[in-house]
Protein backbone atom coordinates (compact mmCIF):
# COMPACT_ATOMS: atom_id res chain seq x y z
CA UNK A 1 0.00 0.00 0.00
CA UNK A 2 3.16 2.15 1.08
CA UNK A 3 4.75 1.26 -2.21
CA UNK A 4 1.15 2.44 -4.43
CA UNK A 5 1.06 5.64 -2.68
CA UNK A 6 4.90 6.74 -3.52
CA UNK A 7 4.49 5.44 -7.21
CA UNK A 8 1.11 7.30 -7.32
CA UNK A 9 3.13 10.68 -6.52
CA UNK A 10 1.64 13.38 -5.46
CA UNK A 11 -1.91 13.41 -6.69
CA UNK A 12 -2.49 9.91 -5.73
CA UNK A 13 -3.67 11.04 -2.43
CA UNK A 14 -6.10 13.61 -3.94
CA UNK A 15 -7.55 11.03 -6.09
CA UNK A 16 -8.45 8.50 -3.56
CA UNK A 17 -10.09 10.82 -1.18
CA UNK A 18 -12.27 11.99 -4.20
CA UNK A 19 -12.80 8.36 -4.94
CA UNK A 20 -14.05 7.94 -1.03
CA UNK A 21 -15.77 10.75 -1.20
CA UNK A 22 -17.65 10.09 -4.66
CA UNK A 23 -18.84 6.96 -2.93
CA UNK A 24 -19.87 8.27 -0.27
CA UNK A 25 -21.93 11.04 -1.57
CA UNK A 26 -23.83 8.84 -4.24
CA UNK A 27 -24.28 5.81 -1.97
CA UNK A 28 -25.82 8.72 0.25
CA UNK A 29 -27.95 10.24 -2.50
CA UNK A 30 -29.37 6.77 -3.15
CA UNK A 31 -30.73 5.82 0.22
CA UNK A 32 -32.02 9.59 0.35
CA UNK A 33 -33.92 9.51 -2.98
CA UNK A 34 -34.96 6.09 -2.57
CA UNK A 35 -36.64 6.93 1.27
CA UNK A 36 -37.99 9.89 0.00
CA UNK A 37 -39.77 8.55 -2.96
CA UNK A 38 -40.88 5.81 -0.92
CA UNK A 39 -42.44 8.67 1.54
CA UNK A 40 -43.89 11.14 -0.87
CA UNK A 41 -45.80 7.88 -2.89
CA UNK A 42 -46.72 6.74 0.29
CA UNK A 43 -48.66 9.91 0.89
CA UNK A 44 -49.58 10.24 -2.39
CA UNK A 45 -51.15 6.74 -2.51
CA UNK A 46 -53.18 7.13 0.42
CA UNK A 47 -54.14 11.17 0.16
CA UNK A 48 -55.99 11.74 -2.81
CA UNK A 49 -55.89 15.31 -3.60
CA UNK A 50 -58.16 17.72 -2.02
CA UNK A 51 -58.28 15.68 0.93
CA UNK A 52 -58.31 17.41 4.47
CA UNK A 53 -55.41 15.22 5.30
CA UNK A 54 -52.83 17.33 2.95
CA UNK A 55 -53.28 20.47 5.02
CA UNK A 56 -51.45 18.90 7.87
CA UNK A 57 -48.56 19.05 5.46
CA UNK A 58 -48.13 23.20 6.62
CA UNK A 59 -46.91 21.67 9.91
CA UNK A 60 -44.16 19.45 8.21
CA UNK A 61 -40.80 19.57 9.59
CA UNK A 62 -38.99 16.77 8.28
CA UNK A 63 -36.31 16.47 5.23
CA UNK A 64 -38.32 14.67 2.52
CA UNK A 65 -37.98 17.01 -0.82
CA UNK A 66 -41.90 16.15 -1.99
CA UNK A 67 -43.53 17.02 1.13
CA UNK A 68 -41.07 20.19 1.52
CA UNK A 69 -42.53 21.30 -1.64
CA UNK A 70 -46.17 20.49 -0.92
CA UNK A 71 -45.69 22.29 2.32
CA UNK A 72 -44.58 25.86 0.71
CA UNK A 73 -47.34 25.42 -1.97
CA UNK A 74 -49.69 25.12 0.85
CA UNK A 75 -48.74 27.76 2.49
CA UNK A 76 -48.33 30.38 -0.67
CA UNK A 77 -51.80 28.68 -1.89
CA UNK A 78 -51.28 30.67 -5.60
CA UNK A 79 -54.68 31.19 -7.60
CA UNK A 80 -53.50 32.37 -11.08
CA UNK A 81 -51.81 29.56 -13.37
CA UNK A 82 -49.07 31.48 -14.09
CA UNK A 83 -48.00 32.11 -10.24
CA UNK A 84 -48.55 28.46 -9.73
CA UNK A 85 -45.84 27.32 -12.37
CA UNK A 86 -43.21 30.19 -11.52
CA UNK A 87 -43.73 29.43 -7.56
CA UNK A 88 -43.94 25.51 -8.29
CA UNK A 89 -40.59 25.56 -10.09
CA UNK A 90 -38.52 27.71 -7.35
CA UNK A 91 -40.25 25.68 -4.99
CA UNK A 92 -39.04 22.53 -6.55
CA UNK A 93 -35.60 24.11 -6.68
CA UNK A 94 -35.29 25.06 -3.46
CA UNK A 95 -36.77 21.46 -2.08
CA UNK A 96 -34.23 19.53 -3.98
CA UNK A 97 -31.44 21.42 -3.30
CA UNK A 98 -30.35 19.61 -0.99
CA UNK A 99 -29.60 16.45 -3.13
CA UNK A 100 -29.19 18.19 -6.70
CA UNK A 101 -25.86 19.97 -5.15
CA UNK A 102 -24.68 16.39 -4.34
CA UNK A 103 -25.76 15.09 -7.69
CA UNK A 104 -23.59 18.03 -9.27
CA UNK A 105 -20.72 17.41 -6.98
CA UNK A 106 -20.74 13.59 -8.34
CA UNK A 107 -20.70 14.72 -11.79
CA UNK A 108 -17.93 17.32 -11.44
CA UNK A 109 -16.06 14.62 -9.55
CA UNK A 110 -16.70 12.31 -12.67
CA UNK A 111 -15.35 15.14 -14.91
CA UNK A 112 -12.28 16.66 -13.03
CA UNK A 113 -10.83 12.90 -11.99
CA UNK A 114 -9.57 11.67 -15.31
CA UNK A 115 -7.70 15.38 -15.91
CA UNK A 116 -6.17 14.87 -12.58
CA UNK A 117 -4.98 11.34 -12.97
CA UNK A 118 -3.81 12.76 -16.32
CA UNK A 119 -2.25 15.61 -14.71
CA UNK A 120 -0.61 12.59 -12.61
CA UNK A 121 0.53 10.48 -15.37
CA UNK A 122 2.35 13.89 -17.05
CA UNK A 123 4.14 14.76 -13.99
CA UNK A 124 4.96 11.32 -13.41
CA UNK A 125 6.65 11.14 -17.36
CA UNK A 126 8.54 14.51 -16.67
CA UNK A 127 10.22 12.68 -13.62
CA UNK A 128 11.13 9.96 -15.27
CA UNK A 129 12.67 11.94 -18.11
CA UNK A 130 14.40 13.90 -15.83
CA UNK A 131 16.02 11.04 -14.03
CA UNK A 132 16.90 9.03 -17.22
CA UNK A 133 17.83 12.47 -18.84
CA UNK A 134 21.21 12.34 -16.57
CA UNK A 135 21.99 8.79 -16.83
CA UNK A 136 24.42 7.96 -19.65
CA UNK A 137 23.31 4.69 -20.54
CA UNK A 138 19.82 4.26 -19.85
CA UNK A 139 18.04 1.28 -18.50
CA UNK A 140 15.11 0.28 -21.05
CA UNK A 141 13.73 -1.49 -18.05
CA UNK A 142 13.65 1.23 -15.74
CA UNK A 143 12.06 3.70 -18.59
CA UNK A 144 9.12 0.87 -18.37
CA UNK A 145 8.68 0.93 -14.67
CA UNK A 146 9.09 4.65 -14.60
CA UNK A 147 6.18 4.43 -17.16
CA UNK A 148 4.16 1.91 -15.84
CA UNK A 149 4.48 4.07 -12.16
CA UNK A 150 3.62 7.60 -14.08
CA UNK A 151 -0.23 5.83 -15.29
CA UNK A 152 -1.45 4.72 -11.93
CA UNK A 153 -3.11 7.90 -11.59
CA UNK A 154 -4.86 7.73 -15.22
CA UNK A 155 -6.13 4.16 -14.28
CA UNK A 156 -7.53 6.29 -10.53
CA UNK A 157 -9.04 9.00 -12.23
CA UNK A 158 -10.71 6.70 -14.65
CA UNK A 159 -11.98 4.25 -11.74
CA UNK A 160 -13.51 7.17 -10.34
CA UNK A 161 -14.57 8.75 -13.53
CA UNK A 162 -16.97 5.49 -14.87
CA UNK A 163 -18.53 4.88 -11.50
CA UNK A 164 -19.37 8.76 -11.13
CA UNK A 165 -20.58 8.80 -14.55
CA UNK A 166 -22.77 5.61 -13.99
CA UNK A 167 -23.96 6.92 -10.49
CA UNK A 168 -25.05 10.96 -11.86
CA UNK A 169 -27.08 9.48 -14.54
CA UNK A 170 -28.94 7.30 -12.46
CA UNK A 171 -29.60 9.64 -10.17
CA UNK A 172 -30.45 12.11 -12.29
CA UNK A 173 -32.93 10.25 -13.91
CA UNK A 174 -34.44 9.15 -10.39
CA UNK A 175 -34.38 13.48 -9.34
CA UNK A 176 -36.19 13.95 -12.76
CA UNK A 177 -38.59 11.20 -12.24
CA UNK A 178 -39.28 12.61 -8.69
CA UNK A 179 -39.53 16.08 -9.59
CA UNK A 180 -41.99 14.86 -12.12
CA UNK A 181 -44.37 13.52 -9.82
CA UNK A 182 -44.11 15.77 -7.18
CA UNK A 183 -45.30 18.24 -9.93
CA UNK A 184 -47.78 16.41 -11.31
CA UNK A 185 -49.57 15.34 -7.53
CA UNK A 186 -49.40 19.58 -6.73
CA UNK A 187 -51.27 20.59 -10.16
CA UNK A 188 -53.97 17.95 -9.24
CA UNK A 189 -53.88 19.27 -5.79
CA UNK A 190 -54.32 23.08 -7.24
CA UNK A 191 -57.12 21.94 -9.77
CA UNK A 192 -59.07 20.09 -6.61
CA UNK A 193 -58.52 23.35 -5.10
CA UNK A 194 -59.72 25.51 -7.64
CA UNK A 195 -62.58 23.00 -8.63
CA UNK A 196 -63.92 23.32 -4.81
CA UNK A 197 -63.51 27.15 -3.95
CA UNK A 198 -65.60 27.60 -7.79
CA UNK A 199 -68.36 25.30 -6.34
CA UNK A 200 -68.43 27.51 -2.99
CA UNK A 201 -68.50 30.45 -5.39
CA UNK A 202 -71.76 29.47 -7.09
CA UNK A 203 -73.20 27.84 -4.29
CA UNK A 204 -73.18 31.20 -2.54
Amino acid sequence: MEDLAVMAGPLGPVLLLLGIAVLFVSLWCLLYTEISFRGFRKLEKGTPPGSPGLKDLTDYQGRNPGLLFLREIFQENPREREDFRMLAAFFADRAFRRVTHRVRFIRLAAVIAPLLGLTGTVLGMVTVFRDLSGSQAPDPALLASGIWQALITTVMGLCIAVPASFFHWHLSGRLRDFRAEVLGYSLRIRLSLTAVSGGETEHD
